[in-house]
């Protein structure tokens, strides 16, 4: 559906010198499948909005290929690039309504060539399809954030797109609005087939909603694949320290640094973070080991979830007893497809 090759996109850093500028998307090649809900992630300032805005040429790339359905868009004439344009959607993190207009009238926007009636009743399916059909009458200040974005996404929505762009559509949104507005993309997605661009800075938006994604750093994709993969074996820094931030194991360092009662590990004692992957979270895995191998092991912290319908995630223990049975445990771990990380051994000076 959309396959990006050698994006180059350059902003001029200082006007009165044109030679110096700033790669804001850089040689950046990227292919994703129709149907599919793709993320793109990164920090501020790592070039991902510039990047989705290439995508229908809101921001003409310096070079590069754009082709959209096979369709290369850097070729098409204005009014070629016009029509193009009214099957990509596109919802942005403020919401970009019109203030002085009403609900109906935001999303009748785009409509044209249609008759009163039609419109009406385009906007009817519309604001029904986003659930919020008694809003039709309400102007935008009258509206909650998530109402907001419901009327953006309709509008997105009414020349029946196949593809829908969101520049941080859930950045302004609360928690429990962002898993709303996420869940209604899905099942977007599935009633409509949409092709989802998601771009983003959250990594939990991106574990919720997308099968693949690609990570963004200084104009660059510095990683991409399943969401799965990526979240389970980051390879970036960059890539790693996003993970990190969703993830409760990393408090571990907190409380360590803060000396707490809690992750004090007494001679003789191991720490170590076992990070899960796949099924192997299912297994009873703490309480064989401790049976097996005749040792203590106490969870001091632990965060398991579910990320594109597989379950990952890990624990923080501290392991107790003879050290030979705690390296048998630790072993068998390893073989079970377990990342071992050892944070603390007391062992060694036991």
């Amino acid at each position: 559906m959309i396959e990006l090759e050698h994006i180059v996109k350059s902003f001029h850093a200082d006007k009165a010198d044109k030679n110096k500028s700033i790669h804001a998307v850089n040689d950046v090649s990227l292919s994703i499948n129709d149907g599919d809900i793709f993320g793109i992630i990164g920090f501020s300032g790592a070039g991902k909005s510039t990047l989705v805005r290439c995508i229908n040429l809101l921001e003409r790339p310096d070079s590069g290929s754009v082709k959209i359905d096979g369709v290369e868009m850097m070729t098409l004439k204005p009014k070629e690039l016009y029509k193009a344009r009214t099957k990509i959607g596109m919802i942005f993190q403020q919401f970009n309504l019109m203030p002085s207009r009403t609900v109906l009238q935001n999303v009748a926007y785009p409509l044209r060539n249609m008759t009163r009636e039609q419109i009406h009743k385009r906007v009817t399916e519309l604001l029904s399809l986003v659930d919020i059909p008694d809003k039709e009458n309400a102007y935008p200040s009258e509206l909650s954030g998530g109402q907001k974005q419901r009327v953006a996404i309709a509008r997105a929505l009414a020349n029946d797109p196949t593809i829908l762009l969101c520049d941080e559509a859930t950045s302004a949104l609360d928690p429990q609005t962002t898993g709303s507005i996420l869940q209604l993309l899905k099942d977007l997605n599935k009633k409509l087939g949409l092709t989802i661009v998601v771009i983003t800075h959250e990594m939990e938006v991106v574990k919720n909603i997308c099968r693949k994604a690609a990570v963004m750093d200084a104009g660059k994709i510095i990683e991409s694949g399943d969401v799965f993969e990526i979240f389970s074996s980051p390879k970036h820094p960059v890539t790693k320290n996003f993970v990190r931030t969703t993830s409760n194991l990393s408090k571990i360092e907190t409380l360590i640094n803060d000396d707490s009662p809690i992750v004090r590990v007494n001679p003789g004692q191991l720490m170590a973070r076992l990070i899960y992957v796949r099924a192997d979270v299912s297994e009873p895995l703490i309480s064989y080991a401790s049976r097996a191998f005749d040792i203590e092991i106490n969870i001091v912290l632990a965060d398991v979830e579910i990320v594109a319908g597989a379950m990952i995630g890990g624990t923080v223990v501290i392991f107790s007893g003879n050290s030979e049975k705690i390296d048998k445990a630790l072993k068998y771990y390893r073989d079970k497809n377990i990342r071992v990380e050892v944070i603390k051994d007391a062992r060694i000076t036991a």
